[in-house]
C-alpha cells in the first residue's frame, strides 16, 4: 500500500481566494519548521477563532513576545524538573480514577474526562475540589473549540468579508453561536482567575500554576506580566483535556483489538511491580514494551494529523515560491504512515519501536505528533507522563474486551475515528471493560 507522501511531498491548491500548501513529507517539515522556525512561527488567521475569544490562546496567537511568554510560562511548570511538584498529584488523581472506573466501568468516558478536567484544574489553580459544574463548562469549551476550527463549516473562514455584514442580515447566525461560545469561554477562564487574585490578596496561600505565578506579579518579582498569564491559563484546559482524551481512547481502541499486545503489556508491568502495587512515574524507564505502545498509539491515529502554519513573508522552497500568509498544512498522518519510515505503517506493530541487535527502532512518532519548531507542544513532558500512568495503571487492573453479542460472542472492533480537529476514536462503547 502507497501513502501520499511517496508521490507528493508537496500539493498547493488555490481555494475560497486563499493559497494552500499541504505538506506530506517528514523532511520538507523539517526543513521549514524548524530550519526556518520563525518564518513558519504563526498560525494561520481563523475569522471564528476570534470571534469566539480565542486570539488570546497561545495555540492561536501570532508568534509575538506576549505568546512566547506564555508558552515559556507553560513549559517551566510543566518540564521534567517541575515533576516533583505535579508528579504526586497526577499519580494520586490516577489511581483516583482507576477506583472509579472499578466502582462503574460503564462510565469509563465520563470517568477519563473528568479525571484529565480535574487534574489539569488542580495542577493550574491549586483548587482542592473541583465542582462538576466547572467541568462540565470546560468539556463545552472543547466542543466550541472543536466547532469553530471544523473545516468548510464557516462562511466567514471561507468568505471573510461576510464579518462586516450587521448581524440581523441573513445567513449571520455563526455570530450569535460565536458570541455564546466567546461569552461561555470568558466566563471559564476569566471567574477561576479572579478567584485566585482574589484569594493571593487576601494572604491565601493556595499552590498551583497560576497562584505562584500571580503571586510573585503581585509582588514584582516575576518576569512575566499578568497577560501573560492569562494567556497560559486559558489555553491549559483545551490543550491539555482534549488531545489528551483522544490519544487515551484510541489507545482503548486500539489495546481492545490486539489480545497479543495487551497480553505482552500486562507480562511487562507485573515483571516490574510483581502485581503488589500500581505502577508509578518512576517505572517509565524500566517499561520499554509499554513506551513502544504509547509510540505506536501516537503513529497509528494522530490525534491532530493536520499542523497549520502560515509564513510571515513570502519564502522560496526547492524552487517554489510559497507567498506570505500561505495556508501551509503539515500533515502528520501522511508523515506516521511513510512506508520510507515506517514498514507496514497500516498495520499497529508496538515491537517496531524496540532497538534490536545492531539496529535502531523506529523513529518516535511523538517527534511529529508534538509539533516542530517554535510550536513544539510545551506540555509534552506532562502528556508523556499522563498517558504512561493510565495505560499501565489501568492494563495491571483491567483486561478490555470488545462488549458481546447476544449470542455470547464478542463483538468485532470497528477501528474508525472522528474526522474533527482533535481525531478521537468513535467506537468505544461503554460495554467495553471487563475487570481482571
Amino acid at each position: 500500500m502507497f501513502t501520499l507522501s511517496q508521490f507528493c511531498p508537496l500539493v498547493y491548491l488555490y481555494a475560497f481566494g486563499r493559497d494552500i500548501l499541504i505538506v506530506n513529507e517528514a523532511s520538507v517539515a523539517t526543513d521549514l519548521l524548524e530550519n526556518k522556525a520563525v518564518l513558519y512561527a504563526r498560525r494561520p488567521t481563523w475569522s471564528m477563532v476570534t470571534l469566539t475569544g480565542r486570539q488570546d490562546n497561545i495555540a492561536f496567537m501570532d508568534y509575538n513576545n506576549r505568546q512566547r511568554k506564555a508558552r515559556a510560562l507553560l513549559q517551566g511548570a510543566l518540564n521534567p524538573k517541575a515533576q516533583k511538584q505535579w508528579g504526586p498529584l497526577l499519580e494520586e488523581e490516577t489511581t483516583h480514577l482507576i477506583l472509579q472506573i472499578l466502582q462503574s466501568p460503564e462510565s469509563f468516558k465520563q470517568h477519563i474526562r473528568r479525571y484529565l478536567g480535574t487534574f489539569i484544574t488542580r495542577f493550574a489553580y491549586g483548587t482542592t475540589k473541583v465542582e462538576d459544574s466547572v467541568l462540565t463548562l470546560g468539556d463545552e469549551i472543547s466542543m466550541h473549540t472543536q466547532q469553530a476550527l471544523r473545516p468548510g463549516r464557516w462562511v466567514a473562514d471561507t468568505a471573510p468579508l461576510v464579518l462586516y455584514l450587521p448581524d440581523w442580515f441573513p445567513g449571520m447566525s455563526f455570530k450569535r453561536w460565536a458570541r455564546h461560545a466567546r461569552t461561555k469561554f470568558r466566563e471559564y477562564t476569566g471567574r477561576p482567575f479572579r478567584r485566585a487574585r482574589d484569594s493571593i490578596l487576601d494572604g491565601a496561600e493556595t499552590q498551583g500554576m497560576v497562584p505562584d505565578t500571580l503571586r510573585d506579579i503581585i509582588a514584582g518579582t516575576s518576569k512575566y506580566k499578568e497577560e501573560e498569564l492569562v494567556s497560559a491559563a486559558s489555553s491549559i484546559y483545551t490543550a491539555a483535556v482534549e488531545t489528551t482524551y483522544a490519544v487515551l481512547m484510541n489507545f482503548l481502541l486500539l489495546i481492545m483489538a490486539h489480545k497479543d499486545v495487551q497480553a505482552k503489556a500486562y507480562q511487562e508491568i507485573t515483571s516490574v511491580t510483581e502485581s503488589t502495587r500500581q505502577p508509578r512515574l518512576s517505572d517509565m524507564t524500566a517499561m520499554p514494551y509499554i513506551d513502544a505502545i504509547i509510540r505506536e498509539v501516537h503513529r497509528f491515529n494522530p490525534v491532530t494529523p493536520v499542523i497549520p502554519r502560515s509564513p510571515v513573508r513570502t519564502d522560496s522552497y526547492r524552487g517554489y515560491r510559497i507567498p506570505q500568509d500561505t495556508w501551509v498544512m503539515f500533515n502528520i498522518w501522511a508523515m506516521t504512515h511513510d512506508t520510507n519510515i515506517y514498514k507496514d505503517p497500516h498495520l499497529f506493530i508496538p515491537e517496531r519501536h524496540l532497538p534490536l541487535e545492531h539496529k535502531d527502532s523506529a523513529k518516535d512518532p511523538r517527534d511529529f505528533t508534538f509539533g516542530f519548531g517554535k510550536r513544539i507542544c510545551p506540555g509534552l513532558n506532562l502528556a508523556n507522563a499522563q498517558i504512561f500512568l493510565f495505560v499501565t495503571q489501568l492494563l495491571a487492573t483491567f483486561e478490555i474486551r470488545p462488549p458481546l453479542t447476544a449470542d455470547g460472542n464478542e463483538e468485532e472492533v470497528d477501528i474508525n475515528y472522528s474526522s474533527t480537529f482533535v481525531r478521537s476514536a468513535t467506537a468505544l462503547s461503554s460495554r467495553s471493560s471487563v475487570y481482571r
